[in-house]
């Protein structure tokens, strides 16, 4: 297997902050679009959404070597306005602080969540498009990295847009069902979501590969390390497999048949939302393979 210099650090930081920025434009979607029999999974977006972003840029703080030992020198990665480090850096700053002011307004926690409540409409708008770059930048990261063919494409950011906006909804989901299992039925209505994100979160996902396939020589080897290389088993079975399809075949049923799917296989199918968005970051960063070391 060829290693990657970035490792599980740098995927935690992928997946919590696509996974949370997802969550807070689900909640604000349940919040506009159907505030009176959504009201379980907008609050569960939302508390989600600033712990999960938070954790995951921690996680990329670490992964810099200074950022354990040396914490203060952070402050010179907002210097250079020409690097995508720094706006990275300044999205994340803004969208953290914002999101958590969101789950205290929804959630009327303290004193600040019930004076934020009266702007909530203010901090959705902002906080919505906070988010988009935060999902975004989590594929531009590695987009850039001109070392790594595989990665380097406009492709990058479309994809890890599109599995965030399915495993944020999954997290939502998941802590409707915790916070409210009653509302189990009612997630229905928002299964058809899943349908459309993971459609075409695998549409992207086609084209990446095939494009890889026939961009470079080096950016090949690494599209076939995944796909019938040493990482194919867990790219065909954790990503596609258990990932894309079973969760794609249960959301439909289960917007079909409103309320009748047991339980647990509407929870299951959110759960595998995650594991295979979680797989996909993996195994992006574990098959890029740097021309010097093929």
């Amino acid at each position: 297997m060829v290693e990657s210099a970035w490792g599980w650090l740098i995927i935690a930081y992928l997946f919590l902050a696509g996974a949370g920025s997802g969550a807070f434009i689900a909640a604000v979607a349940c919040e506009l679009l159907a505030p009176d029999w959504s009201k379980a999974l907008a609050r569960a977006g939302s508390l989600a959404a600033g712990p999960l972003v938070a954790v995951g840029t921690a996680c990329l703080v670490l992964d810099l070597e200074a950022g354990f030992w040396e914490p203060w020198r952070q402050i010179y990665l907002v210097g250079n306005l020409r690097s995508m480090i720094s706006w990275g850096v300044i999205i994340l700053s803004f969208f953290i602080p914002l999101a958590f002011l969101y789950a205290a307004a929804l959630n009327e926690i303290t004193v600040v969540g019930k004076i934020a409540k009266k702007y909530v409409l203010f901090i959705e708008i902002v906080g919505s498009l906070l988010a988009v770059a935060t999902a975004t930048y989590t594929g531009v990261l590695i987009a850039v990295v001109n070392g790594v063919p595989f990665w380097n494409t406009p492709l990058m950011p479309v994809l890890f847009l599109a599995s965030a906006m399915s495993t944020g909804l999954a997290v939502a989901m998941i802590g409707a069902a915790i916070i409210d299992i009653t509302t189990v039925k009612t997630l229905s209505n928002f299964a058809l979501g899943h349908v459309i994100f993971l459609a075409v979160e695998a549409l992207v996902l086609m084209l990446f590969v095939f494009m890889s396939l026939t961009r470079s020589t080096e950016a090949a080897l690494s599209a076939g390390i995944l796909i019938s290389g040493v990482l194919s088993p867990y790219f065909w079975g954790l990503v596609v497999i258990l990932g894309i399809v079973v969760p794609f075949i249960l959301s439909i049923i289960e917007y079909y048949e409103y309320g009748e799917m047991p339980k647990y296989l509407v929870v299951g199918a959110d759960l595998l939302v995650l594991i295979g968005g979680m797989s996909l970051r993996a195994l992006i960063i574990f098959s890029g393979a740097p021309p010097q070391i093929i």
